[in-house]
């Protein structure tokens, strides 16, 4: 079978990695043979390119990019289509209030709106990141499936586990709270500036941020490590406990809580905002802890940081809860399955 990808970005592209790039060589396992197109900032010609592609496949699959409804059956062609949705796109981002204002920002997340839509009824299957989205999925399409962002555990074998844990105990006193992250979502790093001030003073520890970009936090000795592939791994081995701040709003609650796994595979601890995916992905007290306030980010980083077993058995619990639920071959194969009910060779999942 020949499924055409189309795509926002390569694998510096979070989106575009994580939830089809990586599935691509698990995918020929199950008979899927995927060819990529990255559609963003493409000339005419390209798009000509597109249409000719996708009229040789069995299927399409397009990742969050949202064309035109007038476009899509121009550039689909008569293949069955699935889109995957893993973020809030029908709503206002935070970062785009910022830049364009209130007015102007809502205009362009209503054109989003309906472009989204178009592309939800067109499709024969819809897949999203997490409830929240398959609810306002499920208001146009036909068939929607929740399938979580996937991890790949290959760069978190047992042995390299083993050694960061014993690692973290000889470094007792020196704690490293970190967070991993993409730029936009540096906006929610300062509503932690005041608690890890707090915890952090007077231990020799330090924030550290793992992303392309930083932001300075004011009196909060700070280590930042940029952002690459190879180096994800090591530098999530190297922490001590992993968090994830965010606001209640809708666009936050579209989010599918990657950060959150990406800890888990490395055995680490989570304090997050009990906010989208994040309530589904933590277990409180036994995969970590929901922090609502500045004095509860306080009160549960001082707890793990100060009971080392505490911190190592909500670790351990949650990387289980990864191998058994969304570690890659598994989420692979219901992609799959998916793919081959929207062709029509397989029963719908």
């Amino acid at each position: 079978m020949r499924l055409l990808c189309v795509l926002n970005g390569g694998v510096d592209h979070p989106s575009s990695r994580l939830r089809v790039l990586q599935h691509l060589e698990r995918l020929k396992s199950h008979d899927i043979d995927a060819d990529v197109f990255v559609a963003k900032g493409r000339h005419a010609s390209d798009l000509a390119d597109l249409a000719r592609r996708a009229r040789r496949s069995d299927a399409v699959l397009v990742q969050k990019k949202l064309f035109a409804s007038w476009k899509l059956p121009l550039l689909i062609g008569p293949a069955p289509l699935l889109f995957d949705l893993d973020d809030a796109v029908f709503a206002v981002s935070p970062d785009e209030r910022e830049r364009f204002g209130e007015v102007r920002a809502e205009r362009r997340a209503a054109s989003r709106r309906a472009r989204l839509a178009a592309v939800l009824r067109r499709s024969r299957a819809v897949i999203v990141g997490n409830q929240y989205l398959a609810d306002h999925a499920a208001r146009f399409a036909r068939q929607v499936a929740v399938v979580p962002t996937a991890v790949d555990l290959s760069p978190f074998p047992e042995e390299t586990l083993r050694r960061a844990r014993e690692a973290r105990r000889s470094r007792s006193g020196r704690p490293r709270v970190g967070w991993l992250g993409s730029r936009p979502s540096l906006r929610y790093l300062p509503a932690l500036a005041d608690p890890l001030r707090r915890v952090l003073s007077g231990t020799g520890g330090v924030f550290v941020q793992i992303c392309s970009e930083f932001v300075d936090l004011p009196g909060v000795p700070t280590e930042s490590i940029p952002w690459s592939l190879d180096g994800e791994a090591e530098a999530l081995l190297g922490l001590d406990v992993g968090v994830m701040p965010l606001d209640d709003s809708p666009f936050s609650q579209g989010k599918c809580g990657l950060k959150i796994l990406m800890y888990q595979a490395a055995g680490l601890p989570v304090v997050c905002s009990p906010v989208g995916a994040n309530r589904e992905l933590i277990r409180e007290n036994e995969t970590g802890f929901f922090a609502r306030s500045a004095d509860e980010w306080d009160a549960h980083l001082r707890r793990l940081l100060g009971d080392p077993s505490l911190a190592l058995r909500l670790g351990e619990r949650g990387r289980a809860q990864v191998e058994e639920g969304y570690e890659s071959a598994s989420i692979a194969a219901r992609l799959a399955g998916l793919v081959k009910g929207a062709v029509g060779r397989e029963p719908p999942v």
